[in-house]
């Protein structure tokens, strides 16, 4: 059993048929030559010593050469750790060292990133355990391995245990601690060919945008395994930019869209004046945040088309769809997924009737296998008969459909991405002239919630916001930076002395306290 299996597959039967269109390089591949793209990057693996089980890190963009360089890794039976574009090099010398990668699949944005990412993890003066492997990694031409015709190939992907670990992808819980959720082969294909033919009902006739971050998981699962599955064609975007993918939707007759809401506002926004014929467009499924019913309602009356909600989390990715042709219910991410349980539980981990608010727990095939290497973090989320905790509050009404409600914590969501407080908290008490600073999310029209930082300075010290921005953009990705700062006398600090975020929250949303909006360069 190997994910790779779906591409090998289809292209054994269809060899030519085009299924990926990248947009941005004007390239179409056949599926012969996607698999044969992978079965090099697979023996270029295998003669460089990787072997099944062992880590390989894919740190590339949106393209062609990712896409081969993940299905290379998986043919070859390795264990792929995407790894984001945006991530902050501190975070990544972290990541790679945690995750004991010797070899990295890299284009020329991941091999300079990569680099920054040794270099400032030395000049930190870091030395953990698994730092042995970061210091001996060794960097593979993804683009020229897959684009080799005359390289080696591989004979296909490799047969494994149904247990056996797929991908290795990041998340960060509220805690700010980054972890690994390690997802197994079986895993990933059941539940990915269960969307498909029951959630989502992706066809063969369908065109689906890729515009998503293959690096996570709702990228690779929906915009391109799960077409994969269906045998439908992918159009490959690699930066969304809202009149731009509005064309790309129209001209390419896209038929199935899987966005965040932040995109969608944006299309929401584009002039009418930007004519787009979007007659193919089935549906839009948005993911990753919470989707406002006013945005709903508005990106429907822009599209045209029906936007539907899905809900998981890394650690078992869309446990509930909510998708044509069944009825919307405005607000409801729809039902759990075939397979696939969910209810509320309350502190204890108690179910709780139809309809009362809790913590949500699901538990399925889809679910990971585990926090890598880290055992107690994954039984803090387990609870009795395999649910997991979820973190999100919410309710499962009596037709079994899901609402989510809030978060039980206070991580903040950025247009669709996770940010935990106390990791951007973290990188700013770091600079020499903060003495305590406290890290809120912010309603946002566009993003979602904008991050604001209120900071508290040590004595005598009057240091410019940019220069406090400039030392967290060493330490946290661009969508983890502040964008607005506020310097106080005192944090306020509640009955059992730790700070009240809530009443900083309502301080800023009053007008009580007015941070200055931060230098970032536009998006």
């Amino acid at each position: 059993m190997n994910v790779g299996e779906v591409l090998r597959s289809r292209a054994l039967r269809e060899p030519q048929r085009i299924v990926l269109y990248d947009v941005d390089a004007n390239v179409a591949v056949p599926l012969g030559a996607l698999d044969a793209a992978a079965c090099r990057v697979a023996a270029a693996l295998d003669a460089a010593g990787v072997r099944e089980g062992d880590r390989v890190a894919i740190v590339a963009e949106s393209s062609v050469s990712l896409v081969a360089a993940m299905f290379g890794a998986l043919y070859a039976g390795a264990v792929a750790v995407p790894v984001s574009l945006a991530e902050a090099p501190l975070a990544l010398a972290a990541r790679l060292a945690r995750t004991r990668c010797g070899h990295a699949l890299v284009d020329a944005a991941g091999r300079a990133l990569v680099a920054r990412a040794i270099a400032a993890r030395a000049a930190a003066h870091v030395d953990e355990h698994g730092d042995v492997a970061l210091r001996t990694l060794t960097l593979l031409d993804a683009e020229a391995i897959s684009a080799d015709h005359d390289g080696a190939v591989s004979d296909g992907p490799r047969a494994l245990t149904p247990g056996a670990p797929a991908l290795v992808l990041a998340t960060s819980g509220t805690t700010g601690t980054a972890k690994g959720a390690v997802i197994a082969h079986a895993s990933l294909l059941l539940h990915s060919a269960l969307l498909v033919a029951e959630a989502l009902q992706l066809r063969a006739e369908d065109r689906v945008l890729a515009v998503l971050p293959l690096a996570h998981s709702y990228g690779f699962r929906i915009a391109l395994l799960a077409p994969l599955i269906a045998g439908a064609e992918i159009v490959l975007v690699r930066r969304f930019d809202a009149a731009r993918t509005l064309a790309v939707l129209a001209d390419w007759r896209i038929t199935f869209a899987p966005v965040v809401p932040t995109m969608l506002a944006a299309w929401a926004d584009v002039s009418r004046e930007v004519s787009a014929d979007l007659s193919a467009l089935r549906f839009v499924l948005s993911a990753g945040a919470p989707l406002p019913d006013e945005l709903t309602l508005r990106a429907e009356a822009r599209l045209g088309c029906a936007v539907r909600q899905g809900y998981g989390m890394t650690e078992a990715t869309f446990s509930a769809v909510d998708a044509p042709p069944g009825e919307r219910v405005l607000g409801s991410v729809g039902r759990a997924v075939l397979g696939v349980e969910i209810r509320a539980v309350d502190d204890a981990g108690v179910r709780l009737p139809a309809g009362t608010t809790g913590e949500l727990a699901v538990r399925g095939h889809h679910t990971m296998l585990g926090y890598d290497d880290d055992a107690d973090a994954t039984r803090a989320l387990r609870l009795p008969g395999g649910f997991l905790r979820s973190g999100d509050l919410g309710r499962v009404d009596a037709d079994g459909r899901v609402w989510v409600t809030d978060r039980k914590k206070d991580l903040i969501i950025r247009g669709g991405l996770n940010v935990a407080p106390s990791q951007v908290e973290s990188a700013l008490a770091s600079h020499p002239d903060v003495a305590e600073v406290a890290v809120i999310g912010r309603d946002d029209r566009h993003y979602g919630e904008v991050i604001v930082a209120i900071v508290r300075l040590r004595a005598g010290a009057s240091p410019a916001p940019e220069s406090l921005l400039a030392h967290a953009a060493l330490r946290l990705a661009r969508h983890e930076l502040p964008r607005q700062l506020a310097f106080v006398d005192a944090l306020p600090v509640g009955h059992s002395g730790k700070v009240d975020r809530r009443g900083l929250r309502a301080a800023v949303a009053s007008g009580a306290l007015v941070p200055v909006t931060l230098s970032v360069p536009a998006e």
